[in-house]
């Protein structure tokens, strides 16, 4: 689902061809650039379109050259992605399901991908979204304690695997609070709405 996040996400601000899209990432999302290599850029790019999330254009731009010519600036033939309507309100039901939804055991390189287009809501909705993955996080840790405390029985090493499970949600429930007390005092959506505080 990150993915398809960031590539919308990135076609929110302007159109882009593939190339530019992938050194965005590279450049300035590098913690997600691992998981978002060329070909796999393309191949989203190309199911996007296919499901009328985005649209391609044959467009001249001007665009570094292949390989060596990478430095070369010029005029070029480019596929360039426009995102469509419903590529809009595709990306914006991504945007908060992932933010409002916790699923325990994965990874939460979905909703870092949405934390980079958090701007694109009110702070109101934000702080909303946040408060169900809150809960929904909250009630997971309710269920580890609860199965710790049932099943006292258990050996030394399952008993580690609950206990880092219960300190891991501990960490995002802090972060959280942490982050839905800083939108409480913001009433605007622009993007220094949600620069995090570092104390």
């Amino acid at each position: 689902m990150y993915k398809q996040v960031m590539l919308l996400g990135l076609l929110m601000e302007m159109p882009m061809y593939g190339q530019q899209i992938r050194e965005v990432i590279e450049n300035h999302h590098d913690l997600l650039a691992d998981f978002l290599k060329k070909p796999t850029i393309y191949y989203q790019l190309e199911r996007l379109a296919r499901d009328g999330y985005l649209e391609i254009r044959r467009e001249t731009v001007e665009a570094p050259g292949p390989g060596a010519a990478h430095d070369e600036l010029a005029l070029r033939e480019r596929d360039v992605y426009y995102i469509t309507e419903a590529g809009r309100r595709h990306f914006y039901t991504l945007l908060r399901q992932t933010l409002s939804h916790y699923t325990p055991g994965l990874s939460s390189i979905d909703a870092d991908a949405c934390l980079f287009f958090l701007r694109h809501l009110s702070a109101s909705e934000a702080l909303n979204l946040l408060g169900e993955r809150h809960a929904r996080i909250s009630a997971s840790r309710e269920s580890i304690i609860a199965q710790m405390q049932t099943f006292n029985h258990l050996d030394e090493a399952h008993l580690l695997v609950q206990d880092h499970k219960r300190t891991l949600l501990d960490a995002e429930l802090t972060w959280l609070e942490r982050t839905m007390e800083h939108l409480r005092t913001k009433t605007t959506s622009d993007t220094s709405s949600y620069a995090h505080p570092t104390s």
